[in-house]
């Protein structure tokens, strides 16, 4: 790989959260990757499965002949590949499951005879005077997904460092998937802001957004809160969600099934050591209001759910979700659930074995973070809670029917 300063890595990754921000996205990162490494044809390509959605010019860089092959696509820059080169990437990535941040390296499943020999090289590549790729999956909705690649041009001189671009994309892919995370919650907190006026942050809930997949989308402060605490859910490597509990997962998984099936939310409730908490999982319907068409292919048609974490009825409230809201301590939580209880601070302080001028102390804490002034402005804040499980009619057999149990 090209020598490169920690200066110059380091200015590399700023252009990589830039980059993914302008118009024509990664474009500024492709001319800076283009100018350390000479030899390759890069676009975004966006994929259904092993069928190519989408192939999107950089930018105004190609030099010809190669630009012929952006002259082939359509008006709107899609690209429809033969039957036979749908075949022969399905054979490539068998056994490849997409991830973002996950490589692309054609020269890890094929020699180069293999490539030269598929339908894929022979009406795709060939005509783009391209063989070897390698790139970065950057996005990715169910079985769709987008691809930032470097096509190796043939007979170009000097020899492309294949080898080296491939280090540095390794070193740029957590980079160039986060920051098309924060393009695209941009995008959608944009969309929110004007259709719910600032909604996302403004409730006091914590809010997560999924795909069909489970795959986390955004969140808002006290959902990413809620994520970071790992009492409830556990994000894995690649970003998606699960409950803690496997027999609450299997409801959680359950719920969203159903909620895509009928289009219309579904609730579950869970039983934490801190507290019950309740569910809704909800269709979430964003427009993608975006130019980035790699954007638009893996996520326009893509249905996403909004998961709003409460509670239910007159239960307690769950004393974790106080402090992903309102940035309570664990035990100004515990005073916060004492008092709206109906607890003194007498009694508060007696049943924690604590001195009654702490708890008072712990109280005017509790106001100050919350932005109230009494016990009944407390109450009436955290009512905001109960809104959850107040979508939800506990008789309907749809709702919460993991809890219930059969009759004798």
């Amino acid at each position: 790989m090209n020598t490169l300063s920690h200066q110059d890595l380091s200015d590399l990754i700023g252009l990589v959260y830039d980059s993914a921000l302008e118009t024509n996205q990664w474009s500024s990162l492709q001319r800076r990757i283009h100018g350390l490494f000479p030899g390759f044809l890069s676009m975004c390509q966006t994929f259904d499965g092993p069928k190519v959605i989408g192939a999107y010019s950089p930018g105004n860089f190609v030099a010809q002949p190669l630009q012929s092959v952006y002259e082939t696509l359509t008006d709107d820059g899609r690209y429809e590949a033969p039957d036979d080169m749908t075949e022969s990437f399905r054979q490539i990535t068998r056994n490849d499951t997409p991830a973002p941040g996950a490589p692309r390296i054609s020269r890890n499943v094929m020699t180069d005879e293999e490539l030269r020999n598929s339908a894929l090289y022979k009406n795709g590549l060939k005509h783009m005077g391209c063989s070897h790729w390698t790139g970065v999956i950057f996005a990715v909705s169910s079985s769709r997904y987008a691809t930032l690649n470097f096509f190796e041009i043939e007979h170009a001189e000097p020899a492309p460092d294949y080898d080296g671009l491939t280090k540095l994309l390794r070193l740029l892919s957590p980079h160039i998937v986060r920051g098309a995370r924060i393009a695209r919650a941009l995008y959608m907190a944009k969309e929110v802001a004007e259709t719910y006026k600032g909604f996302l942050d403004a409730i006091a809930l914590p809010l997560i957004i999924i795909d069909a997949g489970g795959v986390l989308q955004m969140t808002n402060a006290a959902g990413q809160r809620l994520i970071d605490r790992m009492s409830l859910f556990a994000c894995s490597p690649v970003n998606r969600i699960a409950m803690i509990e496997d027999h609450d997962n299997t409801d959680f998984q359950r719920a969203l099934r159903d909620a895509d099936r009928d289009r219309e939310p579904r609730g579950l409730r869970v039983d934490l050591m801190e507290g019950p908490v309740s569910l809704c999982i909800t269709p979430f319907s964003p427009s993608m209001m975006t130019n980035i068409k790699s954007e638009q292919d893996v996520f326009e048609c893509g249905q996403l759910y909004a998961v709003f974490v409460g509670t239910m009825g007159e239960t307690a409230v769950n004393t974790g979700l106080l402090q992903d809201v309102f940035g309570l301590t664990g035990r100004e939580a515990e005073v916060c659930s004492a008092l709206v209880a109906g607890q003194s601070p007498a009694r508060i302080a007696e049943a924690q074995n604590r001195a009654e001028k702490t708890i008072r102390n712990q109280i005017q804490a509790v106001h100050d973070k919350v932005g109230v002034s009494s016990t009944r402005e407390l109450s009436e804040a955290l009512s905001v809670f109960r809104t959850v499980g107040a979508m939800f009619d506990g008789d309907d057999p749809h709702l919460f029917e993991a809890q219930k149990l059969p009759g004798p």
